[in-house]
């Protein structure tokens, strides 16, 4: 239980960061199928697929909480540098993501739906607005913002149940990205609110109000999503897959950053280029070998 609990927090960490997906890392922890199986077949078993679900799950909102501040600043003071460790961590999970595309046996006909994907997310990667910037402004609950924020839930279910598909990357298309990491940001505030002055109340509340659109649209998408892929893999998997790596592999130019004129964070980057990559080939061997 502890070691799914930490395996939680690991994907809630990568369901935040640009081009990594928590579907992924999933994968790679061997706790993919179980996290499908469970969703879509919840009530065969409700007591031991909840049990299951809440461990994880608290993990991965764990990580979320945690991570969110720690990125938030990492992006604000060192873009260049960390989109370069972003982008060493996405590409070493590739070689184990397509040694478990090919599990049931490799058809080149699966290269048509991995292609057509990459075309498609090659073309949103570069059509869309990669702008990192995270400060927004005061972002208030009511009828407009409330559908608003669900729909974001529901689009960062999707890489929560789908293998290589990046919601970060999603939501800096839309142009949601900036406002859903400050709004995560500000949930570390609940827990002050004993804490701090009667002033400061109203504001806290307001965060605690935002969660539940945000976990009622995170309870539908991971619903839809589960029995969607579900469904996929059970009547195509090498298929299925392979769009899978197409659209992983497709949003890479989200995360190669536009030169600034610093020669030395240049050098900085590359080389947590290659520490990043060297890492993430590292663990993808040891928990999907």
């Amino acid at each position: 239980m502890l070691s799914n609990f930490t395996k939680g927090i690991v994907i809630g960490i990568g369901a935040i960061l640009p081009g990594i997906s928590g579907g992924s890392l999933a994968v790679i922890f061997g706790l993919y199928e179980k996290l499908i199986h469970s969703v879509s077949n919840f009530f065969k078993d409700p007591k031991k697929n909840f049990i299951f679900l809440a461990v994880v799950g608290s993990g991965a909102c764990l990580g979320i909480v945690l991570f969110s501040n720690v990125q938030k600043f990492l992006f604000t003071h060192y873009e260049i540098p960390t989109m370069f460790s972003l982008c060493g961590l996405f590409l070493g999970t590739i070689p184990g993501l397509f040694k478990q595309a090919n599990k049931n046996g490799f058809s080149v006909f699966c290269l048509i739906p991995f292609f057509i994907a990459f075309a498609v997310s090659i073309f949103f990667s570069l059509a869309g607005n990669s702008d990192m910037e995270v400060e927004t402004e005061d972002f208030y609950l009511n009828f407009r913002n409330f559908l608003y924020i669900f729909i974001t839930g529901v689009i960062m279910a999707g890489p929560l149940v789908i293998p290589g598909i990046s919601g970060t990357v999603l939501l800096m298309l839309i142009g949601a990205y900036g406002i859903f990491l400050q709004m995560i940001a500000d949930i570390k505030y609940i827990f002050l609110f004993p804490f701090v002055s009667k002033s400061m109340h109203g504001e806290i509340i307001n965060n605690i109000l935002i969660l539940i659109p945000l976990c009622l649209g995170l309870a539908a998408g991971a619903l839809l999503f589960s029995k969607l892929m579900d469904f996929l893999f059970k009547k195509s998997y090498s298929f299925t897959y392979y769009a899978v790596l197409g659209f992983m592999l497709g949003s890479v130019p989200e995360l190669i950053p536009g030169y600034s004129g610093n020669f030395f964070v240049y050098i900085t980057g590359i080389l947590l280029f290659l520490a990043g990559l060297v890492l993430s080939l590292k663990f993808n061997a040891k928990y999907s070998g």
